[in-house]
């Protein structure tokens, strides 16, 4: 009975990892791109971009998530990761950061030595949260039996970073098609440099567990709030970085890092405590709840009616899943009790 029961649980394993793979795959461009309208409805008409956001993200943020287990690294190495990448996306493939007039046209507030330092900020944790974080963590909480353990072989990460190299390309393909910008050599190399070293960097922030110590987290709800407030106010500052005013971009980004930096530290104390499935799953609908928010007020500022109506889809399903999603841990719950 044991030696049959081994290959059972093991092919029940193989699948559980397959369609975890498959749900970050999709819900990492969902959340970073698709719940912030970034990706409208109506771009859904531009097929090289819808094809460049699922590859990069897709690709990219599985194998974020895969090299995390593999190396044991801890939240503030799966930080690194997602700087890294985030620097690849703006800054080498459509050269956001540098350039001093957005791809759209608007200007960017704030370039200095041709670097864009407080959009280079904002747009790093915006990748870092809504693009890596969020959508990992989902995925965790929805296959919490296969969270500890690495998913891909090699052949399969191979793929996935031949994946992820295309997609890459088509960004740089975007940037070249919609801009006369051209990024400088110089700042190319920089930004491989940096990004190089935040991987290699990543690789000392190991996870050698967690030491438990005294006090209560608040409640789930005042989670939710504080994703909420803190994503809410991330996004003004995403606002800010187009519209400026007379404060210099300096303070801005100092601002912006000092904010990240306290937000990081009040997470940092709850995680340490008694910090629950249910508590991460409230403060990734706070978070995402601030993203759709945010999203819905672009696509209502353009007016484009059916984009809104696809923007208030996206937010009845970030509701519904939160609900799902609620009732599955519940259930996890009573049945280990």
């Amino acid at each position: 009975m044991r030696s049959s029961s081994r290959p059972a649980a093991t092919a029940s394993s193989a699948r559980e990892r397959r369609r975890a793979v498959l749900a970050l795959f999709v819900l990492a461009p969902v959340l970073g791109e698709v719940l912030g309208a970034s990706l409208r409805l109506s771009y859904f008409l531009q097929p090289l971009r819808v094809a460049a956001i699922v590859c990069f993200y897709g690709a990219g943020v599985v194998l974020i998530r895969e090299i995390a287990q593999r190396w044991r690294l801890s939240g503030w190495g799966i930080v690194l990761l997602g700087c890294a990448f985030a620097l690849i996306e703006e800054g080498l493939a459509l050269q956001t950061i540098f350039n001093p007039i957005g791809m759209d046209g608007e200007p960017v507030h704030g370039n200095a030595l041709g670097v864009n330092w407080f959009w280079a900020v904002v747009v790093c944790g915006y990748h870092v949260v809504w693009s890596v974080l969020l959508p990992i963590t989902v995925v965790h909480l929805v296959f919490p039996r296969s969270s500890r353990a690495p998913w891909l072989s090699r052949r399969s990460a191979a793929v996935l970073a031949v994946v992820f190299a295309c997609g890459t390309a088509l960004f740089v393909a975007i940037s070249l098609l919609r801009s006369d910008f051209r990024l400088p050599l110089g700042h190319a190399a920089v930004t491989i440099v940096v990004a190089a070293g935040l991987v290699w960097a990543s690789k000392r922030c190991r996870d050698n567990g967690r030491v438990a110590v005294a006090g209560r987290v608040p409640e789930p709800r005042r989670v939710a709030l504080f994703g909420v407030v803190a994503g809410t106010v991330w996004f003004v500052l995403f606002l800010a970085a187009f519209i400026g005013g007379p404060i210099s971009f300096v303070w801005w980004t100092i601002g912006a890092l000092t904010f990240a930096a306290a937000v990081a530290l009040v997470l940092r104390r709850w995680t340490r405590r008694e910090w629950t499935p249910r508590h991460q799953l409230t403060l990734c609908f706070g978070t995402g709840l601030s993203a759709a928010l945010f999203g819905l007020l672009l696509v209502a500022l353009d007016g484009h009616l059916a984009n809104i109506a696809f923007q208030c889809v996206v937010l009845g399903a970030l509701i519904a899943a939160y609900i799902w999603m609620g009732r599955q841990l519940r259930s996890s719950a009573m049945a280990e009790g």
